[in-house]
């Protein structure tokens, strides 16, 4: 689990809402967070070219919110280096086994796993999983959902290595699984 202090999920979930419901208000400050991460942002850039188009507009979305979240919580974010991305990367990739297969007990088996700021992750899994989606979106697969998930997963640990959270902030010492109640979810970029 991560050092740092834990976002809590209720806040984690306000974001995401936040974010979704008023994404032009936030594009400067995504912008601006994605420019100063630019080694995350070409790792973000590469896995995309392995994804089914839709998909990875998905995947650069949802790894923007996460950025927006760590600069929503304030404190400070330093600038992530490839050492950061590659032992993020070996990280999730040697905890990939304990996490299959794809079934409707995966999402137990994630919230098991050594993750930095689990509730934005729990919080990046039901978007991926557990929502439902309105009729006109377009469906992505299983496999190309946990593609955006792993991604997600290692910007969630590069970007918790990176921040130091204000003296203030009031958030978690421990994790405790959180349930949200899922509500539509959308594809739109």
């Amino acid at each position: 689990m991560s050092t740092n202090v834990l976002m809590p999920r209720a806040q984690v979930h306000d974001w995401s809402e936040e974010i979704a419901a008023n994404l032009a208000e936030h594009q400067t400050g995504l912008q601006r967070l994605l420019k100063g991460q630019r080694r995350l942002t070409r790792f973000i850039e590469q896995q995309r070219d392995a994804m089914a188009p839709g998909t990875g507009g998905v995947a650069i979305y949802m790894t923007g919110v996460i950025a927006r979240m760590f600069d929503l919580a304030g404190g400070r974010l330093k600038n992530a280096t490839w050492d950061q991305v590659r032992a993020a990367e070996a990280k999730v990739r040697n905890q990939f086994s304990a996490l299959l297969p794809l079934d409707a007990q995966m999402g137990e088996r994630f919230r098991t796993l050594d993750r930095a700021q689990p509730h934005i992750l729990d919080e990046a899994y039901m978007a991926l999983f557990e929502s439902e989606r309105d009729e006109e979106d377009e469906d992505i697969d299983e496999k190309e959902s946990l593609k955006i998930l792993l991604l997600c997963w290692v910007v969630a640990e590069v970007m918790d290595s990176n921040w130091t959270a204000p003296s203030d902030f009031a958030g978690d010492s421990t994790y405790e699984y959180a349930h949200i109640e899922p509500s539509k979810r959308s594809t739109d970029d």
